[in-house]
């Protein structure tokens, strides 16, 4: 399933911690720590991704805050998408939510409280 985080390097990486720890098969899906280099301002948002893996969740989602809210977009099926929506709402808490239906997969869009 994709996630995609729109806001600092820092909070993607708190972000992207929390499904790491809550879906441990992530870990071998892809690289998760965002690029350490500062983006350039001029540039605008930057957008981070991760693909991750929700066999095999673990029975503890970690709390963690975020410097600032950050939008979420998770694509995936609908239990997929539910699962994820309750580790974040659980880990940061969720200030916004809006999801479209597609036929087979579902778009749903998170604002993350700070």
């Amino acid at each position: 399933m994709g996630v995609c985080v729109s806001g600092t390097r820092d909070d993607a990486y708190r972000v992207f911690e929390v499904l790491k720890t809550t879906f441990p098969a992530t870990e071998d899906t892809a690289e998760h720590r965002p690029d350490a280099t500062p983006p350039d301002p001029s540039l605008g948002h930057m957008v981070w991704s991760l693909v991750i893996d929700t066999t095999g969740r673990g029975a503890t989602v970690p709390r963690s805050t975020l410097e600032e809210a950050v939008s979420v977009d998770l694509y995936g099926t609908d239990p997929e998408l539910g699962w994820v929506r309750d580790v974040l709402e659980s880990a940061f808490g969720i200030a916004g939510e809006q999801h479209v239906s597609g036929e087979h997969e579902m778009e749903l869009r998170l604002r993350l409280a700070a």
